[in-house]
């Protein structure tokens, strides 16, 4: 038997694409054409160690099948069998017993039972379809409803010969059924349909423990199945139980789900161009309707990706895709036809409506900085590198530069806004606007302590995430106060905002109004849903101690005894009004501050996002409110910080990540958040808040270096 000698070695590496497909030629050449040494090796196997009668799948010993086409040890053993069928064969699936089958089939059967009727399923797609696909938009309802229409017609004799009997959609599509049915019952209305209480099986059964059940069904059948036999159907219940975690409030297994799904969509070559992925022989029955399916694929593995990347961001987690890899194309932005099997994919024009696609595509172009931004935190761990964020940051407004007139918030296109299938647009536009200013401040958080021009860019982005998601909010009703994105994009952008001003309280005095006004509305919105929201209700006490510090730095006797820059000095010597203060203190840094950096231009985010919003101010922003007034005479410490304190020290501030991860909450965080009822007309503090200095201490698991940390020594 001839050596098996490798193709490639370390003095030989390719510099080409031709070189690479010279080697894997040559690769071919050697281990698959000759494949006398291979069958001598199976047969040898076969022989003394009985390898195929054990194991007659390489797929399962982790062998990726996207690869098993080309120069894998999967894809070899592929051509082996396909150059010689005399070649028992290794690629069959494994031979189950009668008992195994059989206990395989009671199992999914026992699962299928669960599945309430179809006049309940209809009644609950309706309710996906309309409040929770849009925003994602991870199915398209036409092949959805081609697989519920199959899954329907299937006799009960199939059934009762179990999963191995079905195609691979049909086979998993039952646990992407329970995940829609979970979602769909978290987005039930108040005054939802009474006829849903009869899928409650128990006294005293809420629609969050159903949907818990299903969900967990779900999840109990895609465990059940073999994974190697993965489909699209799996990846889109993989993704809708990542959903359905984060509303839940369950990011960390939220965030592991995510990455288990991405690895499912690996298998199956999702990550790939269309010419990488193996053949499919149900492909060539209907080439238009494949067609389309390759565009849910690639819209598939793009929503994947950004997911990935904006949890990175925001949690402080690492991501599952390597940014480096080439993913397959984007999707067509195109109209969805009446029957896909008569009409190809084609860019939609500007007289078409746009589609919940036309909104995810500019929103993943707006992400798509991340991935830079995560890569500067890792190159730049000491917030050093000024010239490159600015950089960033311009191509950033550039970008924006390019925004659709659909999605503007300043003086939008509502052509279509009454059109039937356009019902979530007034929603998008400021969902598109607080995706811009989260990028804007994801790329300036790490700098806030080092750089003015990082500090006033920071706070501009989060002051519009504010405006943008006050307009958001109300847009909504309470069936989706369980979005876990409303507490994500506010509570991040609450408490950065707060943070600039309670570090550097001479700094942007212009915007201290909108500030304070906004913080407070933050609130409101908090403790509205925190009936329905468990990590609003979590956040809330958070803010409340944050805002305490907030005033305090911002009271004016407090601040007459400050250390202020000479000009400033001069003026508060005069007076300290707010609009002295505007005038004296607009132009000067704190005296705690390290660096001080000024680009050649400063670029306001409010040039390229919505327009000035006009928002009404507290009538006194120096005042403590009245509910709190016992808080401020309990904690009466001085808030003054030591002017000669290092803020570069101090970690990057991540609030969000603190609060799910580091248990970031208030020593009376029970007792602060419970009796709290919210009067809309009379404010967010009809209820004296608790009193006692220590009832506004953070807790949690944080680094002397934290944020954190710091407030609780002030």
């Amino acid at each position: 038997m001839p050596p098996l000698r490798p193709a490639i070695r370390n003095s030989q590496r390719p510099s080409s694409a031709q070189d690479w497909e010279d080697q894997r030629t040559t690769f071919e050449r050697l281990y698959v054409t000759e494949n006398k040494a291979l069958r001598e090796v199976a047969e040898i196997m076969e022989r003394d160690h009985g390898f195929l009668a054990t194991h007659k799948t390489l797929p399962a010993f982790g062998y990726a099948k996207s690869n098993g086409y080309f120069n894998s040890t999967l894809g070899i053993f592929r051509k082996i069998e396909n150059h010689d069928s005399d070649l028992p064969s290794l690629l069959s699936k494994p031979a189950s017993s009668r008992a195994d089958n059989s206990g395989l089939r009671e199992k999914y059967k026992s699962f299928i039972r669960q599945l309430p009727s179809k006049p309940y399923i209809e009644n609950l797609l309706i309710t996906f379809f309309r409040e929770v696909n849009y925003e994602y938009y991870p199915l398209d309802e036409a092949i959805f409803r081609d697989h519920l229409k199959s899954w329907h017609n299937l006799t009960f004799s199939t059934l009762n010969r179990g999963s191995l009997e079905l195609s691979g959609d049909l086979r998993f599509f039952p646990a992407l059924l329970f995940q829609i049915l979970a979602l769909a019952l978290q987005f039930q209305p108040l005054n939802h349909d009474s006829t849903l209480n009869s899928l409650k099986y128990s006294a005293g059964m809420s629609f969050d423990d159903l949907a818990t059940d299903y969900s967990e069904s779900g999840v109990e059948i895609t465990l059940l199945l073999e994974k190697q036999h993965n489909t699209l159907v799996t990846v889109q219940a993989g993704f809708l139980r990542t959903v359905f975690l984060r509303n839940c409030g369950m990011v960390t297994e939220s965030w592991h789900s995510l990455s288990q799904t991405i690895r499912d969509a690996q298998e199956i070559g999702l990550h790939k161009n269309t010419g990488e992925r193996p053949p499919n022989a149900k492909e060539q029955d209907d080439i238009l309707e494949n067609l389309w399916l390759e565009q849910l694929q690639r819209r598939l593995w793009l929503i994947l990706s950004i997911w990935d990347i904006q949890m990175a961001v925001a949690l402080g987690h690492p991501t599952t895709i390597d940014s480096r890899d080439r993913g397959p194309a984007f999707p067509l932005d195109a109209p969805i036809p009446k029957n896909r099997r008569e009409e190809a994919p084609s860019a939609r024009s500007g007289s078409d409506p746009p589609t919940p696609l036309t909104m995810f595509l500019w929103m993943s172009e707006l992400s798509a900085p991340l991935w830079d931004i995560l890569n500067l935190e890792k190159e730049d761990p000491h917030q050093s590198n000024f010239d490159k964020v600015e950089k960033m940051h311009e191509l950033i407004r550039q970008l924006m530069m390019h925004c659709p007139p659909l999605f503007r918030a300043d003086d939008p296109d509502t052509t279509f806004d009454s059109h039937l299938c356009c019902y979530w647009l007034p929603r998008a536009r400021p969902n598109f606007q607080t995706t811009l200013a989260f990028t804007i401040m994801a790329l300036h958080r790490p700098y806030i302590f080092t750089s003015i021009s990082s500090r006033t860019l920071a706070l501009k982005a989060g002051l519009d995430i504010l405006r943008a998601q006050r307009t958001f909010f109300n847009l909504l009703t309470a069936t989706h106060y369980k979005m876990f994105s409303l507490v994500l994009n506010n509570f991040d952008a609450i408490v950065l905002v707060a943070a600039i001003y309670i570090l550097y309280p001479h700094e942007n005095i212009e915007d201290l109004d909108d500030a304070l006004q906004h913080f407070e509305w933050g609130m409101e919105r908090f403790s509205v849903m925190s009936g329905r929201n468990s990590m609003a209700k979590s956040a809330l006490g958070v803010l409340k101690a944050t805002y305490v510090r907030l005033k305090k730095a911002l009271d004016p006797s407090r601040t007459r005894k400050r250390s202020l820059p000479p000009t400033a000095q001069s003026a508060s010597s005069v007076s300290m009004t707010r609009s002295s203060r505007l005038q004296a203190s607009a132009s000067c840094s704190s005296p705690n501050q390290q660096h001080v950096h000024k680009p050649q231009q400063q670029t306001s985010i409010n040039n390229y996002t919505s327009t000035q919003h006009t928002q009404p101010t507290i009538s006194n922003d120096l005042e403590p409110t009245l509910a709190l007034s016992s808080a401020w005479e309990a904690f009466s410490g001085s808030m003054s910080i030591p002017p000669d304190f290092d803020f570069s020290s101090m970690t990057p501030l991540q609030p969000m990540h603190d609060l799910l991860y580091n248990d970031l909450s208030t020593i009376g965080d029970s007792q602060m958040v419970d009796p709290l009822l919210v009067n809309m007309n009379a404010g967010i503090f009809d209820t004296v808040a608790p009193s006692g200095t220590e009832m506004w201490q953070f807790e949690g698991d944080f680094g002397t270096d934290s944020f954190w940390k710091f407030m609780n020594t002030l």
